[in-house]
């Protein structure tokens, strides 16, 4: 039977904070932008600061996501920095687990920043097996770089246990609604010998889908994870304010 765990987790991790986008020496691939980016709120390399802001949602609701054996979080707006160029969003653990033996929160930031949108995390949580991350194994994510349009693809520089790679993202799909990408790289552990996540945006919410293959998938390769988004609500059920 297929090992299957969809663990909710945050809409639209947030991304905080600076990250280059490649070690010195690597290049990132880039769309070049030729229509009139100054008017229309694109950069450069294609990328547009008012489209993505439709990703960022803004309001008062608390977004859930549930997943198996009744894990998840809630993730809620905290505040925008450097004119809107940065979206900050606190988040609490809610899936059953020693809630009273200490902080369960997490912060997460998108950062729209030299053509990119990067993922981070300050992640509190005194269970959580990371302080910079939530379930992906990339810290400071570049999510997006360049159009949203399918093909669309860019590498970063990372390190995945401990380990030095690239991580290689594709836009595969894109919708009225949102997009979907599918982010690769060469690691030890992992299915194939890559470290792998698919992930969905959605307009209004974020990020509303994330699977990737956990480490030990190269010896089983039926070991999948993933959470979704699953509603939103007025009220926080975890505490927040």
């Amino acid at each position: 039977m297929k090992k299957l765990a969809f663990i909710a987790v945050c809409a639209m991790l947030a991304f905080s904070g600076c990250t280059q986008n490649a070690a010195d020496g690597e290049n990132i691939e880039n769309t070049e932008n030729t229509e009139n980016g100054t008017e229309t709120g694109d950069d450069q390399t294609g990328l547009d600061a008012e489209e993505i802001r439709e990703y960022m949602p803004v309001n008062d609701k608390f977004r859930l996501y549930h997943g198996y054996a009744e894990a998840g979080f809630e993730i809620h707006f905290l505040r925008t920095e450097d004119d809107g160029l940065v979206y900050v969003y606190e988040g609490a653990m809610n899936d059953e687990r020693g809630a009273e033996d200490g902080p369960r929160t997490f912060e997460v930031t998108y950062s729209i920043e030299d053509g990119a949108v990067v993922e981070s995390v300050e992640n509190h949580d005194y269970m959580a097996e990371s302080e910079t991350t939530l379930y992906s194994k990339i810290e400071d994510m570049i999510v997006l770089q360049g159009p949203i349009e399918e093909g669309n693809s860019w590498e970063q520089a990372v390190e995945i246990d401990g380990s030095p790679t690239v991580l290689e993202t594709t836009i595969t799909e894109v919708t009225d609604e949102g997009f979907s990408t599918v982010s690769m790289a060469e690691a030890e552990g992992y299915r194939d010998g890559k470290y792998t996540e698919e992930r969905t945006y959605t307009k209004g919410i974020g990020l509303t889908s994330f699977s990737n293959t956990p480490y030990g998938s190269d010896k089983d390769d039926l070991l999948i994870f993933g959470y979704s988004y699953t509603v939103e609500n007025d009220e926080s059920i975890t505490g927040m304010e």
